[in-house]
């Protein structure tokens, strides 16, 4: 449900004070955060000869659902570019749908997908602002894309930090890396049935399993390569935004990379998985707050046989 009211999407510039962007009935509706990765910031319209930079730190991608349809893309993004002038930053490259290179622009962009993140191919805008004080602790980097429907807009905000993600990211990408890490992932299997997979990245595409390191995968399997007759399901968990037919899909989706990933990278046996996408049908926090519906965006293991 969108909520009347102001969201205050924190970029922390120094220990005292914070950069505050905020949009008119507003909600933030996804975020993810890794310490260390790359993402393509374009700085110029698309070109097939000239690819877009590739910038490397610590990443935060958000995601802003925006009630009332009647804003345009430019009012959408007003206020959000005043903020990071005011802020100290300074514009590198802004453009709209047309004159940035409509389908080929925005699909060189590494967004967070569908259905957090709608981009409009005929109405959206990008702008890339920089912050090129070495003193200040907040983000190097601020790429915004605004788009709309009929009833909603839509802000996706990447923030690139030179050395470290704000305390509240970097505690939660923290104990995202550290999960399974004793492999002891199917004792629990054993022992409560299901277990979450909560190290994998799937990237901006938001479906696809990205290609780093997960050492949740690595021990579940090596445990199915050891237990040829353990049967598993694989089941994809998404949070209540957006209709339950797009979860499920995006859900099974998921469920589905993760199958392929451990058949084609992991060498288990495909006749030991299945996988399944139930949306966000079963919940395990609250759909209210952002803190719950990033729990609720998992993948999970369920043990269905043990052979025996």
């Amino acid at each position: 449900m969108i909520r009347n009211a102001f969201l205050a999407l924190l970029i922390t510039v120094s220990p005292a004070a914070a950069l505050d962007l905020s949009i008119p009935r507003g909600v933030e509706t996804r975020r993810e955060a890794s310490p260390a990765s790359t993402v393509r910031l374009p700085s110029s319209a698309w070109s097939a000869e000239i690819a877009p930079p590739v910038v490397e730190g610590a990443i935060r991608k958000r995601t802003l659902r925006v009630g009332g349809g009647a804003q345009t893309t430019l009012q959408l993004l007003r206020p959000l570019r005043t903020a990071l002038l005011e802020g100290g930053y300074v514009e590198v490259y802004e453009c709209e749908s047309l004159t940035c290179g409509g389908f080929d622009f925005r699909f060189q962009l590494d967004l967070l997908g569908e259905p957090e993140m709608h981009v409009d191919l005929g109405d959206f805008r990008y702008i890339l602002m920089e912050n090129s004080d070495e003193a200040a602790q907040g983000a190097r980097q601020v790429s915004l894309v605004v788009s709309r429907d009929a009833q909603v807009g839509y802000v996706h905000i990447t923030e690139v930090f030179p050395m470290r993600l704000p305390r509240e990211d970097a505690s939660l990408a923290l104990s995202t890396l550290s999960a399974n890490a004793s492999g002891d992932l199917h004792s629990d299997l054993e022992t409560r049935g299901h277990a979450v997979l909560d190290d994998l990245d799937f990237g901006s595409g938001a479906s696809e399993l990205s290609d780093a390191a997960s050492e949740s995968l690595a021990d579940l399997a090596a445990w199915l390569r050891a237990n040829p007759n353990v049967i598993i399901a694989i089941v994809g968990h998404t949070d209540a935004v957006g209709s339950l037919a797009a979860n499920t899909a995006l859900s099974q989706r998921r469920a589905e990379s993760v199958l392929g990933r451990l058949r084609d990278g992991y060498d288990v046996d495909p006749a030991q998985m299945q996988a399944d996408g139930v949306g966000f049908l079963a919940p395990i926090a609250s759909n209210l707050t952002e803190a719950g519906r990033a729990e609720n965006r998992r993948v999970e293991v369920i043990l269905l046989s043990d052979g025996t």
